[in-house]
């Protein structure tokens, strides 16, 4: 048993902590140790620079006024400064529950995705874990942090609540305070990284984020290169392929990487496409990968990910084959509507489709986003409320609304389940007081309420588009 003892500037911590004596993980830039009460992991430096100490020192201040993001951040809570009385210098962060792991167990291939399914989870759950993983990238940044080694092995995930934690904190990047210490991790380092021509900083880590959102949705890295640049030298084949001749599996016309199968069902050995994804998600995707590969000042932030993401929830829906939740295709033709796991084509009836709009001024909405509903499927409170997205998890959410399949009328019938009445604005007109109900009809107008958004039905056998004009 060794005695490990702490700076001053530690939170909340006692003055000493008890570490076995051997290391639970080694590590190229330390040992990593779990206290023997099971309350906190201690790294244990190799060879730090000479100021480690006085880093370590800003990283812990930065961390003192997190808020609610917190929750997405194993944050350093103290300095090591001696083991055994000799110094050492280290970090202490709280340790999390053992059902966590890397998500790299989870979403690396096909292989650990399908062991997911096999036990209970959906597609949903890994929806749920890239907007978690976007959220915490998009706390550092939005505080002016970077962490630069954004990878699979450094979010750990609970697979129970599809909560994802972002560790290794302890080398973060702030322009013209807090230096890089790593450059990143093989397969996510951003193209000017690996030329040499920048070292990291928030565009490339824009990049490495896309790299894992796009593999955690679709289980496999989208950047992936499949061509041989140097036979001789696997180390500068690396760099060829991921730096100076990186190139998006899936881009239109240049086809170096494109993996064979992509866009067949996965259930049936074919590739995920990022074609599945919203319309949204998809143009995120070509704005990162195709628009900003050799461009950083291109790529999106990892706001607009996490905002995308959390609006897909309202375009899912489940296969009637394989009960896989995905998100329904309805930008495509009804003919090539099916499920991207198993094939089969989509639910019938086909679901609603709804395009939501925000308040802005005065009597003027602008377009926002589109929802799907199924037959039975509720209509949540936070759709009705502006400037708010889905919540991480729906459980004790009021409902509003309740959408069925009306057989007489061949038309779903969304009955309200609100304290207030609803208005219809441009269709069959009048209120919808709360207990009745409305027929979805193409074009139908309807106000959810007093400064709510409003709800617009697409035709359900039509591709929607999204609206770019304001409409009052």
């Amino acid at each position: 048993m060794r005695t490990v003892r702490l700076a001053e500037t530690r939170r909340d911590l006692p003055e000493t902590l008890e570490i076995p004596d051997q290391p639970a993980h080694r590590g190229g830039e330390g040992d990593v140790f779990f206290t023997t009460d099971d309350r906190y992991v201690v790294k244990l430096y190799h060879r730090p620079p000479s100021d480690k100490i006085r880093l370590l020192e800003h990283v812990l201040n930065l961390g003192r006024s997190l808020g609610p993001d917190e929750r997405f951040l194993a944050w350093p809570r103290g300095i090591v400064v001696a083991v055994d009385d000799k110094p050492k210098i280290g970090v202490v962060t709280a340790r999390l529950p053992d059902r966590c792991q890397p998500l790299q167990r989870l979403a690396y291939s096909p292989c650990e995705a399908l062991e997911q399914f096999r036990q209970g989870r959906t597609w949903l759950d890994f929806l749920k874990l890239a907007r978690a993983a976007a959220a915490a990238v998009r706390a550092l940044h939005g505080k002016g942090m970077v962490h630069a080694d954004l990878h699979l092995k450094n979010f750990l995930a609970d697979p129970q609540t599809s909560s994802v934690t972002l560790i290794d904190l302890d080398g973060l990047v702030v322009r013209g305070f807090l230096p890089p210490q790593v450059k990143g991790a093989p397969g996510f380092m951003a193209p000017e990284i690996l030329t040499h021509d920048k070292t990291p900083d928030e565009w490339s880590d824009r990049h490495s984020a896309a790299v894992l959102i796009l593999w955690i949705l679709l289980f496999r890295n989208v950047m992936q290169s499949r061509q041989c640049y140097d036979p001789d030298d696997p180390a500068r084949d690396d760099l060829l392929g991921y730096g100076r001749e990186a190139c998006f599996s899936e881009h239109p016309t240049d086809h170096r990487n494109r993996v064979p199968g992509t866009g067949e069902p996965l259930f049936r050995n074919g590739t995920l496409s990022y074609r599945m994804l919203s319309p949204k998600l998809q143009r995120l995707t070509e704005r990162a990968f195709i628009d900003g590969l050799h461009h950083a000042d291109r790529r999106p932030q990892v706001v607009e990910w996490e905002r995308a993401l959390a609006e897909a929830y309202d375009l899912l829906v489940v296969c009637p084959g394989c009960r896989q939740s995905h998100l329904h295709p309805y930008w495509l033709p009804p003919a090539a509507r099916r499920c991207p796991f198993c094939g089969q084509p989509g639910p019938m009836p086909p679901p609603a489709v709804l395009e939501l709009f925000e308040p802005r001024a005065r009597g003027c909405y602008v377009p926002l986003r589109h929802l799907v509903l199924s037959h039975k499927l509720p209509l949540f409170a936070d759709i009705r409320q502006p400037r708010t997205l889905p919540p991480f998890t729906r459980q004790g959410t009021p409902v509003i609304g309740l959408n069925r399949w009306d057989a007489q009328h061949r038309c779903f019938r969304l009955e309200n389940h609100s304290d207030q009445p609803w208005e219809v604005i441009r269709g069959e007109g009048g209120t919808v007081p709360p207990g009745k109900s409305v027929l979805l009809r193409p074009n139908l107008w309807l106000s959810l309420g007093r400064d709510c958004r409003i709800l617009r039905v697409c035709d359900p056998l039509q591709p929607a588009t999204t609206r770019r004009t304001e409409t009052t």
